[in-house]
């Protein structure tokens, strides 16, 4: 299971690892928290979706193909699914509002990064379909996990706090899906990957590498006005390729760390202990992120 912000996030940050699952046949589900609306219209956010869907289906070499269904999920809301025929590939939209890159809010005054913060109680998805508040949502990603049962659950970085030069979307979506995954007792790992603040550290990906993960990233571009249309302008995109070529994994927090109970931001106590988790597998110590600051050290785009 992939949990991320973006339509796009699992495209750019978790490749090859998503690729590889999807050519070796494994179900995948991957939950998109935020609608990737950047304030714009449904039209742009909807397209975005499409995105998805054409990455993924040209991942898999199927036909762009999808069946479309509501999910009642566990907090008692309804997410949009689609699955793509003949594969146990799934994609689930919860279409929240997109924050900005800093953690300030796009549309009617609601982000995950307030929401994480307490200093608002819900949040309402752009469709107007579903409102969660913290408890919920994070009860809404453990019902998928135990609904799914995931064996490696991927998300972003949960382990840096705003203002390191990444997403504060792609922050939140891992702070959630590092602790909705304290709740879900099954065996499994938990895996992050950085964002934009990988753009800082040395190409790590083979040629063919990148020109995969560029091939499936145009697949989704042609949804998206807002990125590189065509391997060229990709290649000449500073952001955009330094991002074919590279992929990184956070580090793991300590054995140690993953045995100790923390408060969560709620209050609550959490109940994890190395005796759940396969080995390798981790959780993150609930300290919580200061408050979202505006300065970035790579000025990244807004989506």
């Amino acid at each position: 299971m992939n949990v991320v912000a973006h339509e796009d996030d699992d495209i750019l940050f978790m490749n090859p690892p998503t690729d590889t699952d999807v050519a070796a046949g494994r179900c995948l589900t991957t939950v998109y928290l935020t609608a990737g609306d950047d304030g714009q219209s449904a039209s742009y956010w909807r397209g975005r979706e499409d995105g998805a869907m054409a990455a993924y289906a040209a991942m898999a070499g199927r036909p762009n193909s999808w069946a479309t269904a509501k999910l009642h999920t566990a907090s008692g809301q309804a997410a949009v699914t689609r699955t793509l025929n003949g594969t146990g590939i799934r994609l689930i939209f919860l279409r929240l509002p997109t924050g900005s890159p800093s953690g300030r809010a796009n549309h009617h005054y609601e982000c995950l990064s307030k929401l994480h913060a307490g200093t608002i109680r819900r949040v309402h998805s752009m469709d107007g379909s579903a409102e969660y508040t913290n408890a919920s949502l994070r009860a809404t990603l453990t019902g998928f996990m135990t609904r799914f049962h995931p064996s490696v659950i991927r998300t972003l970085d949960y382990t840096d706090r705003y203002g390191d030069g990444d997403h504060a979307d792609h922050h939140n979506a891992a702070y959630y899906t590092e602790e909705a995954q304290r709740d879900y007792t099954a065996p499994h790992r938990l895996q992050g990957f950085r964002g934009y603040s990988m753009t800082l550290l040395p190409a790590n990906q083979s040629d063919s590498a990148a020109a995969r993960k560029l091939a499936i990233f145009l697949a989704y571009a042609a949804h998206d006005s807002h990125v590189c249309q065509t391997a060229d302008a990709c290649r000449h995109a500073r952001r955009y390729w330094s991002w074919m070529s590279r992929t990184y994994e956070v580090p793991a927090p300590s054995a140690s760390t993953v045995a100790t109970a923390q408060p969560a931001v709620d209050g609550r106590a959490s109940r994890v202990s190395a005796q759940r988790l396969l080995p390798g597998a981790t959780t993150r110590p609930s300290t919580r992120p200061q408050a979202p600051v505006a300065a970035h050290r790579l000025d990244p785009p807004s989506w």
